[in-house]
């Protein structure tokens, strides 16, 4: 049931007294927020291992995969499918932890991402195991992220929605009850948790590779340059949105909605926009919309500027940060996009919806802040970033600072390692 990538110090049991603990991840979609520090560590020799539903293939760590034996029972309370779903998921991480333990492979440390719940029963699978519960996060109704979206999004006053949100939060409160740290990335994700959890959370965010997201006057190499920007004239005003999934979470149809005056009032500016045709994030209703088909139906938008990229590699995505000259990022009051704070990383300049988790980060100082459901201030937000570009570089130096001193891999990884060393 799993596939390793050979390490023979990944077996050795933990009472050899080795100096490096040995790290297990578990993350349903594997690597998950653990890859950038699982290879950290793999790189400066500790003995590291990943447990997924799929094989992690990441060099020097060991890679589990587990999945549950069944679905859960369509009898099964609608309060408790969560719950259930959770402890079908921890018992098919539980039966292959105990094969790799027979044949063992002991981990000092387990970090698992709580709420899904493989990593329910690690510390009973592998007996005397540090656990650390990557929490993300809380449930409730109406939760900020709908409240904030209001109608036609989401439908906020069912009772009986606010009791399944509620119940989905069982399998993560029990999991950081009994976990021995805590981690949660965002002080606007931990304050969501009712106090008595969050007492045992601490605030540690995932990290940005900020020597990879950086500026260049050459934008990179050009070989990296997205396909359909190879005729783009250098001085041609180029906006950018970058997004996992087109949706109402990130604030899709909300910069869909501001682009006919975007480029009314800028008649020579380009707009590409990057990410898959999805929605990660939200209620059923949401996901049965086709959010770009509805965007691009918005009258008075200009089809022949847009410019769809899709999903891009890594450095086609750098060279559009670095070739931005309006990099729009929105979002509700939810869980934080890596992506703004890579935007940051690379001085991007910026137009930011003025949300609580934006605003974590980034204030006036770093970026244009606007009410992302205005479409009109969207719009003038956008303006005052396109039209003086020297105050822009200024904004962009400024959020790279910020990135640099708060949220880098290069200091946050070493604490990390040095929070296992004292937890081990």
């Amino acid at each position: 049931m799993d596939r390793t990538v050979p390490n023979s110090s990944l077996a050795a049991p933990a009472s050899l007294g080795r100096v490096l603990p040995h790290v297990m991840f578990v993350h349903d979609d594997g690597p998950g927020q653990f890859g950038a520090l699982g290879r950290h560590l793999a790189s400066r020799g500790w003995p590291v291992s990943f447990a997924s539903r799929t094989f992690v293939d990441i060099p020097g760590c060991r890679s589990l995969t587990y999945g549950p034996r069944r679905m859960p029972s369509e009898r099964t309370h609608p309060y408790a499918q969560a719950f259930d779903r959770a402890i079908l998921n921890a018992q098919g991480f539980a039966i292959t932890a105990l094969a790799a333990a027979r044949s063992g492979i002991f981990p000092d440390i387990v970090v698992s991402h709580a709420g899904p719940g493989a990593g329910l029963f690690a510390r009973d699978v592998f007996r005397g195991v540090r656990t650390v519960a990557y929490a993300e996060w809380w449930y409730d109704h109406p939760a900020p992220d709908l409240e904030y979206l209001g109608e036609p999004y989401a439908e906020i006053s069912d009772p009986d929605q606010a009791m399944v949100e509620r119940s989905r939060n069982a399998a993560m409160a029990l999991e950081i009850s009994c976990a021995d740290a805590a981690i949660c990335p965002t002080q606007f994700q931990a304050a969501r948790f009712p106090v008595a959890l969050g007492q045992q959370i601490s605030v540690r965010h995932d990290g940005i590779d900020t020597a990879f997201f950086r500026p260049s006057e050459a934008c990179g190499n050009d070989l990296h340059r997205p396909a359909l920007l190879h005729d783009l004239d250098p001085s041609t005003p180029l906006v950018t949105y970058a997004t996992r999934g087109m949706e109402p979470h990130r604030g899709f149809p909300h910069f869909m909605a501001a682009l006919p005056a975007i480029q009314a009032s800028h008649p020579n500016a380009v707009i590409a926009i990057a990410g898959a045709m999805s929605v990660a994030y939200g209620t059923d209703r949401m996901r049965r919309v086709d959010w770009l088909a509805r965007g691009l139906a918005t009258p008075g938008i200009d089809h022949a500027r847009i410019i769809l990229l899709g999903t891009l590699p890594p450095l086609s995505y750098l060279w559009l940060l670095r070739r931005s000259d309006a990099h729009v990022y929105l979002t509700v009051p939810f869980v934080l996009s890596w992506s703004m704070l890579e935007a940051m990383a690379t001085a991007c300049p910026l137009i930011l919806s003025d949300t609580a988790p934006v605003t974590e980060f980034a204030d006036t100082r770093c970026a244009i802040l606007a009410d992302m459901r205005n479409p009109v201030a969207l719009e003038k937000a956008v303006g005052l970033v396109l039209d003086d570009r020297a105050a822009a570089r200024r904004r962009g130096a400024a959020a790279r600072a910020v990135v640099e001193r708060r949220a880098s891999t290069a200091r946050l990884h070493a604490e990390a390692a040095s929070f296992f060393q004292k937890l081990a």
